[in-house]
């Protein structure tokens, strides 16, 4: 840079571009952006909705089941969170009960909470070089599969969730919701 103000986002800053996204966007784009991720690097097959009218960001496939009865498929909703709090084996995540009720109950195509946690700096989400990109920080994953919903609270409103910190979103545990049912017990 030669020391002129360079003009990003609608705003002029000294030296340095500004985000063009604000903090929250920029932090939601990226959580999904992650679990995206790791959707590619299992070889599943990703859909998105053009509008997130049910709560579901993102549908998985397993390309590999064509002409087989059975076709793994999981309907995810992805939040991400710059402020993680929760003591022990479990994250405490506080989201609103309209959301909630959008992945508890049953479903013909079982539903998760894919929860990001994400560095408080947006400038920490990556680190790069020739070798390889680092994401940070990690994803979780939460069933609330038979689960009732909470109707009779207001959808604004929130309800704290336990997202079970052993179950670290990997390659390995995307193709294992993939590929067998996950009943209440295990997600808890």
């Amino acid at each position: 840079m030669n020391g002129r103000a360079v003009r990003s986002g609608g705003r002029r800053r000294f030296g340095r571009p500004t985000l063009a996204l604000d903090h929250n966007n920029h932090q939601g784009k990226f959580g999904e952006a992650f679990v995206r991720t790791v959707a590619a690097a299992s070889g599943l097959l990703v859909l998105e909705s053009d509008l997130d009218y049910d709560g579901v960001d993102f549908s998985f496939k397993y390309p590999r089941a064509r002409g087989t009865e059975y076709l793994p498929q999981i309907d995810v909703q992805v939040k991400s969170w710059r402020d993680p709090t929760g003591a022990g084996d479990a994250w405490a995540y506080s989201m609103k009960v309209k959301h909630f009720n959008q992945l508890a109950g049953t479903f013909d195509i079982p539903r998760f909470l894919f929860l990001v946690v994400v560095p408080a700096d947006v400038r920490a989400y990556t680190q790069a070089d020739d070798q390889c990109l680092r994401a940070y920080q990690a994803c979780y994953w939460s069933s609330f599969s038979g689960v009732q919903p909470t109707w009779e609270v207001p959808g604004d409103q929130k309800v704290k969730v336990e997202v079970p910190k052993r179950n670290l979103l990997t390659t390995e545990s995307l193709l294992g919701l993939m590929i067998r049912p996950v009943t209440p017990l295990e997600a808890s």
